[in-house]
């Protein structure tokens, strides 16, 4: 069924070298028009990608009324207290911020939906 994101099937692709998203998130795909160098995609959320070595921090504005599912392609991290391990998933949500701290270097994917 269209929705008002609705349209024809689309694709495309961009190159996301490892050291753009060394130690921060980066938006790889995204229905924001605010973010020009992502992928679009036609949905309100968002798709980041980041690395981080052992003992680095990365905090993510996830805000009010917003959820987030955090998967570690590799390595293990603490998401907001929390251990993750290597292709597990974090579903979250109710919180404002993400922190996420490497416990091993580590590669991240990040899903922000409404």
């Amino acid at each position: 069924m269209p929705t008002k994101r609705g349209g024809s099937p689309v694709w495309g692709s961009q190159p996301f070298p490892k050291g753009d998203r060394s130690g921060r998130f980066v938006t790889l795909a995204s229905g924001f028009e605010e973010d020009t160098d992502a992928l679009p995609i036609r949905a309100e959320a968002r798709v980041l990608g980041a690395t981080l070595k052992a003992g680095e921090s990365v905090d993510y504005a996830l805000g009010a009324g917003r959820h987030g599912y955090l998967v570690p392609a590799s390595g293990a991290v603490e998401v907001n207290g929390a251990r993750i391990e290597a292709r597990d998933g974090a579903a979250i949500k109710d919180a404002a911020v993400i922190k996420v701290t490497a416990i091993d270097d580590s590669e991240l994917v990040l899903v922000d939906t409404p």
